[in-house]
């Protein structure tokens, strides 16, 4: 059984938001929100979870990692072996990051239709 959250894209408005704004995949955003319901899980968990294959949900954790939103440890399993477990930082932490960065955007907006209404010379040099 996946839940909604597993097999579903985005809507266009919501994929905007966490590209445009957070810098995140809608597969990205997948599995931040896989680890927030299971964590301290392993890339073969939540490729099963999420219905892809373990390294494109590496490249994800990585990208997660990168951002400062994933963190990962390390556990010696009892075979001797070891493998790497995945949690989510804080979502108050999360909260603060997204904000931030979507104020960022904001002001980056902000610049670009200032630049617009003074006649658009700035915005057509930089598309040549």
């Amino acid at each position: 059984s996946s839940s909604s959250m597993e097999g579903e894209a985005c809507s266009q408005h919501l994929r905007c938001i966490l590209k445009c704004a957070l810098d995140l995949s809608c597969l990205e955003m997948h599995v931040y929100l896989a680890l927030i319901k299971y964590p301290g899980s392993d890339v073969e968990f939540l490729a099963e979870k999420l219905g892809r294959d373990s390294n494109t949900i590496y490249k994800a954790l990585r990208n997660l990692m990168e951002k400062g939103l994933v963190k990962r440890e390390y556990r010696i399993l009892r075979s001797g072996g070891y493998k790497y477990i995945y949690k989510p930082i804080e979502f108050d932490e999360f909260k603060k990051i997204a904000l931030e960065k979507l104020e960022r955007w904001i002001r980056e907006v902000n610049k670009v239709l200032e630049l617009v209404e003074n006649g658009g010379e700035g915005l057509l040099k930089n598309l040549d």
